[in-house]
């Protein structure tokens, strides 16, 4: 198998939804991470070229049965530049939470700088009495497994390392205190540049016009070791795989190199690793087939139903169906855990903007269901649950084939433990 690396020379600007124009003071600020789209979109680009080195616009339809799963974020050997380990979008079920001064190690056993955090695992919980509440779709309570006076944690860390985020999967602990260290890195840096517009002809500064824009890096610095004097940094990048009928594909005309990404079109460094992505812990799935239930975690934000008048017999965006169909297999979704929702546009290249000519027009903005959101699904007992199974895991679940092609829903699977308490 073979992955595609991406690894910004610049910092990366993926642009949202605010207005950029030639304005003094325009600003042109850039998502925390990028939507799945946008790295379709650069390598379905390149899958498209001609010889002369421009875009085929015959070739649309063709590219577009291109599927990307990702991306994830992967940090990099610094000498040979392989990946050294995934790291995954923080779940939406673990609440990281400040400890308490006696949730602390002795200040002479505690290393130099490091900090801990308290991490308690979300899940349904059952209620004491009979309360009533407004859930929708008759939808499970999500709840800490006791209530704890602890702040939520301000460095929680947006990326789990892998060894953290695989040992949620298969034994998330209820409550647990341990290093912020060992459970994973916080949001990306931003790269904030001030420009100025010049003028062709004396090729002198326009009068106050001043714009800004703010990229990704992907060289993280340990904050918390800076204060103590320690240079601590690790090298990332973007991996994805892109396929062609669930097998690696490689554009013919691009192979890797230098080549821009994104707004300002920013150099990145592209290249094809012998690599794959994550395969599911030993033995998960056996405990799954046995349990009958499950967590479903979202690594690229996902494409579900839409609610409303004009979409009648749609569900609401931020679920899949109460009764999840994959591999020919029925899932009942019992419980969701889910942060804010995302929201995504974009251009399509391909529709007619009413002029008599196919130059392309905005796409219409729908509402994500965002990364880390965990769904919490039930099967029968006659279901053939590896085959449900082997339908979810590292592939996208969006509802539309198309959005499913575009790397929308990319998916982790652990289990859902069993719990006898209550939350009072």
């Amino acid at each position: 198998m073979s992955i595609w690396l991406i690894e910004p020379r610049d910092p990366l600007i993926v642009r949202d939804g605010r207005p950029f124009g030639p304005n003094p003071g325009a600003r042109a600020a850039t998502l925390p991470f990028p939507l799945p789209s946008t790295i379709v979109g650069g390598l379905r680009h390149k899958a498209g070229i001609d010889d002369t080195g421009a875009f085929d616009r015959t070739a649309i339809a063709r590219v577009l049965g291109l599927t990307l799963r990702g991306p994830l974020l992967a940090e990099l050997n610094e000498e040979t530049g392989a990946i050294k380990q995934f790291l995954f979008p923080a779940p939406a079920d673990a609440l990281v939470l400040d400890p308490l001064d006696s949730d602390k190690r002795p200040e002479g056993e505690q290393p130099h700088g490091e900090v801990h955090v308290r991490v308690q695992r979300l899940a349904p919980r059952t209620l004491s009495g009979a309360p009533k509440t407004n859930q929708p779709d008759g939808l499970d309570l999500i709840g800490p497994p006791k209530r704890v006076p602890n702040k939520v944690s301000s460095k929680a860390p947006r990326f789990w390392h892998e060894q953290a985020f695989m040992a949620w999967l298969t034994a998330p602990a209820e409550d647990a205190t341990g290093p912020l260290r060992e459970l994973g890195l916080g949001a990306m840096e931003s790269d904030a540049r001030t420009h100025v517009s010049v003028q062709s002809e004396t090729q002198t500064a326009r009068e106050g016009a001043l714009f800004q824009t703010q990229g990704l890096e992907f060289t993280w610095r340990d904050r918390e070791a800076a204060k103590h004097d320690q240079f601590l940094t690790r090298r990332l990048a973007l991996a994805a795989a892109f396929e062609k009928e669930t097998q690696p594909y490689t554009p013919a005309p691009f192979t890797g190199g230098i080549a821009p990404l994104g707004g300002e079109r920013r150099l990145m460094r592209w290249s094809i690793v012998d690599s794959s992505l994550p395969k599911p812990p030993d033995g998960l799935f056996d405990v799954l087939i046995a349990a009958r239930r499950a967590r479903v975690i979202l690594l690229t934000p996902a494409l579900f139903g839409l609610a409303g008048a004009d979409h009648p017999g749609k569900h609401a965006a931020y679920r899949p169906p109460l009764q999840w169909i994959r591999g020919g297999v029925v899932a009942t979704l019992k419980a969701a855990a889910v942060p804010r929702a995302q929201v995504v546009s974009g251009w399509d290249m391909n529709a007619d903007n009413g002029l008599g000519k196919s130059r392309g027009k905005p796409k219409r903005t729908r509402r994500l269901a965002p990364v880390g959101a965990v769904y919490f699904i039930e099967w029968s007992t006659n279901a053939d649950v590896l085959a449900w199974l082997n339908a979810t895991w590292m592939q996208n679940v969006s509802e539309d084939e198309q959005d499913q092609r575009d790397g929308f829903g990319l998916a982790a699977i652990g289990v859902w433990p069993q719990s006898d308490e209550e939350q009072p």
